[in-house]
């Protein structure tokens, strides 16, 4: 199912992952960088969905360029 971006919460500090708070995007099985967003999705089934990001998910997601794109 297609999500789209809502919003995106930039931190100031990257954070590291812990057990109750992983990267949503690539899960701990591999992805092991700082957390350094939270990014709130909507999609047909729900209206809010809270995702906790790396930066390389926030460099190669390309819906974030959309999201953010000046012309919106």
């Amino acid at each position: 199912m297609k999500s789209d971006i809502v919003e995106i919460e930039r931190w100031e500090t990257p954070q590291p992952q812990r057990d109750d708070t992983l990267c949503s995007a690539h899960g701990k099985k591999w992805c092991t960088r700082e957390l350094v967003a939270d990014v709130y999705l909507k999609n047909d089934g729900s209206d809010r969905i809270h995702w906790t990001v790396c930066q390389h998910w926030l460099d190669n997601e390309p819906d974030v360029e959309k999201h953010e794109a000046p012309d919106r």
